[in-house]
């Protein structure tokens, strides 16, 4: 009985010798994850510090207008109620007795643009020069509203919102900058 095998035998045989592949049922059906995970979490990230700079450097001071009198203003002195709108052609600076003409030293009926462009930027020197003569009458007076229309850009706003609270020479104007709806 030399040459006979017993059924374990013959079992253990044919398993050490085939080669044995997986059928479709047998593949791995798990995913691994891990390295899209590190991925999602690297983006988690990066976004919530970008968020978190970006939120910290855009900050811009802004209160809606009030009605009455602005800050500073003694009782029964009328208010001036300064406002200067940002349009696509320069800016218009208008106040309690109207708007204010081009060189803004006196006041104009009509459609008037009291800071032209100055070729295709805004004047924004214009501006301070003209706020400043403003504010030499006006010495009380540190409000000013600004407004624009809605195909204005923000940095535009921004600028002329720079332009009005100080001089050339570091000089207080129009502190108490407020912003409006963009309506004329």
């Amino acid at each position: 009985m030399a040459g006979k095998l017993t059924p374990s035998q013959r079992a253990y045989i044919r398993k050490r010798t085939k080669v044995h592949t997986p059928g479709p049922d047998e593949l791995d059906d798990e995913l691994n994850i891990v390295p899209f995970l590190d991925i999602v979490i690297n983006l988690i990230m990066f976004l919530l510090i970008l968020l978190t700079t970006v939120g910290f450097y855009t900050q811009v001071s802004a209160e809606l207008p009030t009605f009455g009198g602005g800050r500073g203003v003694a009782p029964d002195e009328p208010p001036l109620n300064l406002s200067l709108f940002i349009t696509d052609q320069g800016i218009i600076v208008t106040g309690s007795a109207g708007k204010l003409a081009p060189g803004c030293e006196r006041t104009q009926t009509g459609d008037v643009i009291s800071v032209p462009m100055a070729g295709n930027d805004y004047d924004w020197a214009g501006l301070r020069t003209c706020v400043a003569r403003v504010k030499q009458e006006f010495e009380n007076e540190n409000q000013i509203t600004v407004s624009a229309d809605n195909l204005i850009q923000y940095q535009h706003v921004l600028a002329a919102m720079d332009a009005v609270r100080e001089t050339d020479g570091g000089e207080p104007l129009f502190n108490d900058v407020r912003i409006s709806a963009g309506v004329r």
